[in-house]
């Protein structure tokens, strides 16, 4: 008895002592079970989001439910993170955002820097979206300071590519290609190849906006490798996204269209509306290039819908930018109005300096079309203002010209010389740009045709390769068999000389092609040599012609400041009618030289639209009425109010203001101008005739010329640059006419040229 009892009480002092710890073993043991089970259903739906978000969510949902019912506040964290991540490409900001300091709030409880530092990215990138870009800023900054004090490699090149987008959308480049490269490395030397491609993708879009274009395109197919091998439909439509912009800042809108519908089908299959919105704009670029003003504005209401949805703010603008845009185009400009000032609104509401730059520049054309040139100057200095501050320097051309044409409505000559040298000057600056632009696009063209012939040449080498192989196998087994088939053995030699033969052929036919195709580059370093030596002749040009008015003119302004106080009241007057004279012909001449040097390059498109031929004449002569006072000629004009014609009206009214200049320039006081039009077979003859001098008969089968340089000087030793009547031909040819010179009845010359008629019907008169 005593045995038996001492044994109890031995097997109950085990039982109790063992208890405890197997219980707590069994314990730890169903946690980390449990932790395993959210982690895997965590680690699935970053998979399943790859492709469709649907069921990605629903496991997100699961592993919340095990995080909150196991008491794992760090799972906890992790997936209200990843339930925000998802909630956040469905376009629901507010939830997601919600989710996310929800997270931030319980990991700063409980003192988890992970959860901390990536429950302030995933808020900052929310904050982002709604267009607060300082703040989002402010955030991602303080989430690479936790990454780097605490070791977290990946957390800290995730919050250096955020800030690489925040540097960019504010105007940083150079500072977000910085950051971005950073991230770049720390992802290639953890092996995360996807994130990598990400941030390559923006890397990419850096580079577009400094012209670079080869890089940009080096950057994109990086990623497009990448995510080719990973399947993610994410980064896939990111990458047809890019690849689509950058083939149309080559000017292939077909190529472009490509890779943006497949960008747009990837986006339909996740149903994300931002990736929707920035398709659907992206698309209507590409219509709106390709002159289909109808397709590109369904799609531009398509993306401000989705926008509109999940309060994208950057697409907002524009997509309300770019509608208005389509408007102005079709001259509807109380419909453009509106839409650009709500882009406007939205722009300087959130602090997006590109924004109010292009919706600004866009308005103050608006205001041109509506006649309103004050309201105008004000767009346009907003958007120089903020182009600066967002260093975009392809907007102050069109920023200066839309000044410049401010000053012209508003007569005032000085400001319009300001700007109009401020928008020389900035051409000069695109053409620039433009120049990188067509290097890029030539390296590329020739990097592409060098990776298809290595290509070429690897496969046939390849294939010799393989060829050989074959034969030695061949030539193996024919040795073992050749003491029984001999016969065979002739014909496997046979083959194999004819394989050899035929290797040869296709190794020549190589050989040929490759020599084309090094003529080829050559023929093309020819021509842009030819295009820079243009060029150059295009400056010099303008530098000699411009020289001699602005002399003169400096001249008569030296003489007034220095003797106005001695100089009676008649010379002065005559001093003031010279400087406007010198003024106008310096203004004349600068018009001329533009339009002149923008033939040359082909850089002048018509804009073909009818207008009144009595307007436009009216319009064009009307800046000569000081001269005409002074010489004490009459402008007579017999035309019918009527008169319809159709052409593009810059182009035809420099052709009026060159002739009727010439006129006045031949034409001696008390003289007559005469500016008459006759209908005939659906056009109009303008005729531009004067009581001047004449031409002399052996110079009116060389006067319009491009060779005939020679300078003319008219009664008054005024003095003409010789480029007037060359536009005249290129601008009358351009309008889809004609243009000869006769002799006047009386005296003097005659200059005509054609213009086609628009016929009114008796309903559009009245409208």
């Amino acid at each position: 008895m005593k045995v038996t009892a001492r044994n109890c009480i031995l097997v109950c002092f085990v039982w109790f002592t063992l208890f405890p710890s197997c219980k707590k073993l069994s314990e730890q043991s169903r946690q980390t079970q449990t932790a395993q089970a959210i982690s895997k259903l965590l680690a699935n739906n970053l998979d399943s989001a790859s492709v469709s978000l649907n069921p990605s969510f629903d496991d997100a949902r699961k592993a919340l439910s095990l995080a909150q019912k196991s008491g794992n506040d760090t799972m906890i964290v992790q997936a209200w993170l990843v339930l925000g991540s998802n909630l956040r490409l469905q376009g629901k900001n507010e939830e997601a955002f919600a989710l996310s300091q929800k997270a931030l709030q319980l990991a700063r409880q409980i003192e988890y820097q992970r959860g901390i530092c990536q429950s302030l990215i995933e808020s900052g990138s929310i904050e982002y979206k709604r267009g607060r870009y300082q703040e989002s800023g402010k955030i991602f900054y303080n989430a690479l300071a936790i990454a780097e004090r605490e070791a977290y490699a990946e957390l800290q090149a995730t919050a250096l590519n955020q800030i690489g987008k925040y540097l960019h959308t504010t105007g940083h480049f150079d500072e977000s290609v910085s950051y971005y490269k950073r991230a770049i490395e720390i992802y290639k030397n953890k092996g995360n190849k996807m994130q990598s491609a990400s941030v390559l993708l923006s890397l990419g879009k850096t580079y577009t906006i400094d012209g670079n274009l080869y890089m940009a395109l080096r950057c994109y197919l990086d990623a497009s490798v990448i995510c080719e091998k990973t399947n993610n439909y994410v980064n896939l439509a990111d990458v047809c996204n890019h690849l689509g912009t950058i083939y149309l800042s080559l000017e292939q809108p077909e190529k472009a269209m490509e890779y943006h519908r497949k960008a747009l089908a990837y986006r339909l299959a996740l149903n994300t509306p931002e990736g929707l919105a920035n398709s659907f704009n992206n698309i209507g670029k590409v219509f709106f290039m390709k002159n289909e003003p109808d397709s590109a504005e369904i799609y531009f209401k398509k993306s401000l819908k989705n926008c509109e949805q999940i309060e994208y703010t950057k697409g907002k603008i524009k997509a309300l930018t770019n509608l208005g845009k389509i408007y102005n185009q079709r001259t509807e400009y109380q419909t453009a109005k509106h839409y650009l000032l709500q882009s406007l609104d939205i722009a300087l509401g959130s602090g997006y300096d590109a924004g109010i730059a292009e919706a600004s520049l866009e308005l103050g054309n608006t205001f041109l079309g509506l006649h309103q040139p004050d309201s105008a100057r004000q767009s346009f200095d907003l958007s120089l203002k903020n182009a600066k501050s967002a260093n975009l320097t392809q907007l102050y051309h069109d920023g200066y010209w839309g000044l410049y044409q401010c000053s012209l409505s508003k007569n005032d000559p000085a400001k319009s010389l300001e700007y109009y040298i401020l928008y020389a000057e900035a051409e000069k600056k695109i053409m620039k740009t433009e120049d990188n632009q067509r290097l890029s696009e030539l390296r590329i063209s020739f990097e592409t045709e060098k990776k298809e012939k290595d290509n070429e040449v690897l496969r046939k080498d390849n294939e010799l390769k393989e060829m050989t192989i074959l034969h030695k196998n061949a030539f193996i087994w024919m040795f073992i068999i050749a003491l029984f088939f001999t016969i065979a053995f002739a014909v496997m030699f046979y083959f194999r000389f004819e394989s050899k033969k035929k290797a040869n052929r296709r190794l020549e036919q190589l050989n040929n092609q490759i020599t084309k195709q090094n003529l080829e580059f050559a023929r093309l370093n020819k021509e842009l040599e030819k295009a820079n030596r243009e060029k150059d002749k295009i400056f010099s040009i303008i530098a000699h012609e411009l020289r001699n008015p602005l002399y003169w003119f400096k001249n008569l302004t030296e003489m007034l400041s220095l003797k106005y106080s001695t100089m009676p009241p008649e010379k002065v007057q005559s001093t003031l009618f010279a400087l406007d004279e010198s003024a106008k012909n310096a203004f004349h001449l600068m018009d001329n030289l533009l339009h002149w040097s923008r033939t040359r390059l082909n850089r002048i498109t018509p804009v073909i639209s009818g207008h009144s031929l009595e307007k436009l004449i009216h319009e064009s002569s009307r800046m000569y009425e000081t001269i005409l006072k002074q010489k004490n000629i009459q402008l007579v004009t017999n035309l019918s109010k009527d008169s319809f014609i159709k052409a593009d009206a810059d182009l035809f009214m420099c052709v009026v203001r060159n002739l009727v200049s010439n006129a006045i320039k031949f034409t001696p006081e008390n003289g007559t101008i005469e500016i008459n039009s006759d209908w005939e077979r659906n056009q109009y003859i303008i005729s531009v005739s004067d009581s001047g001098i004449g031409i002399d008969s052996k110079h009116k089968k060389s006067i319009f010329k491009s060779e005939n340089n020679s300078l003319s000087v008219g009664l008054m030793d005024e003095k003409g640059s010789g480029f007037g009547l060359k536009l005249c031909k290129e601008f009358v040819k351009m309008n889809g006419g004609k243009i000869w010179v006769t002799d006047n009845h009386d005296s003097g010359s005659c200059f005509c040229f054609t213009v086609p008629a628009e016929i009114i019907t008796k309903e559009k008169r009245i409208a």
